[in-house]
């Protein structure tokens, strides 16, 4: 870093001071003798002496008169002096206010994370310190790549990740998914659900672009039970869709966790078994990054393996 001047032909500008130069000059002027800066500085003392001369050809006049008993200013030293100390002075006063300023940390949220997990990642990103944060919808599948590029600094999404090289993870949420149907609907009447209640009936379901890894995941143990259901793709996003979509077909069902459902009046939540699939929701970051700095940092939580 250079102290810069009003500009490079004007009398008063610096001529490629080093803010490296001025502190040792300082350090100097307070202890006396080049042995003592040395030693607080914790720098050999011929390189201290070595930057004293350049910063003294860089001014173009003597700063020090070398004495037997130790070192004393110039009058240009001390000119010199009482500016850099004022310089310092604003150069830490600037640090300080730059320390203290919030910091905004944009957040990737993949569709249909509930209130509870998004409590639950504030808590951890903020249990650090003060963290200003904004959200930004975005698939579970994008998600990676805009973490390592830098465009989110956190992303909420849905396990497994398709691509986790370069990033880590930490768990926010696992649950058992249940079945979503209208109130109206023949299987109303039961508190829970078998996978042979469900033997015919179709699955509303989502773009698996969304969230490949997941969508994989949670048709494979619907086949391990025997259920193969024909899916019927809503990528609206709208609440007042997907249950008009249930309401108006007695062979339609949703998947969701019961945190997801929500509470809607024309709407139940039955848990399905045995061993139902599950959602888990994941907070990450690109490795080795300030971000990640903050997650590591912070007191709880444990680190996804892989």
């Amino acid at each position: 870093m250079t102290a810069g001047g009003t500009g490079p032909e004007g009398p008063s500008a610096a001529p490629d001071l080093e803010l490296r130069q001025l502190r040792y000059f300082a350090a100097v002027a307070e202890a006396g003798t080049v042995t003592e800066a040395a030693r607080r500085l914790r720098i050999a003392q011929p390189s201290l002496s070595q930057q004293l001369k350049r910063l003294e050809r860089r001014v173009g006049a003597p700063l020090f008169r070398r004495l037997p008993h130790g070192m004393e200013l110039t009058e240009s030293g001390r000119l010199l002096l009482t500016g850099v100390d004022r310089a310092l002075a604003v150069l830490g006063a600037a640090l300080d206010a730059a320390r203290a300023a919030p910091v905004t940390a944009t957040v990737g949220v993949c569709r249909g994370v509930p209130r509870d997990v998004l409590e639950r990642a504030e808590r951890r990103l903020t249990a650090a310190g003060p963290l200003r944060l904004g959200y930004e919808p975005a698939d579970s599948a994008s998600q990676p790549e805009l973490l390592r590029t830098g465009v989110l600094a956190y992303g909420i999404l849905r396990a497994p990740v398709a691509d986790p090289a370069g990033l880590e993870s930490y768990p926010l949420g696992d649950e058992p998914l249940g079945v979503v149907l209208h109130a109206r609907h023949p299987l109303a009447g039961r508190t829970e659900l078998t996978w042979a209640d469900l033997s015919g009936l179709r699955l509303l379901w989502f773009p698996e672009r969304r969230a490949p890894g997941y969508a994989s995941a949670v048709l494979a143990r619907l086949a391990e039970h025997g259920w193969r259901p024909d899916t019927v793709v809503e990528d609206s996003g709208s609440h007042t869709l997907f249950r008009h979509a249930l309401a108006g077909h007695d062979d339609l069902v949703a998947l969701r966790t019961r945190s997801a459902a929500g509470a809607d009046a024309d709407l139940l939540w039955r848990p399905v078994g045995p061993r139902p699939p599950r959602e888990r929701l994941l907070l990450a970051v690109a490795g080795r990054t300030p971000w990640s700095g903050r997650l590591t940092d912070a007191p709880g939580g444990r680190r996804e393996p892989g």
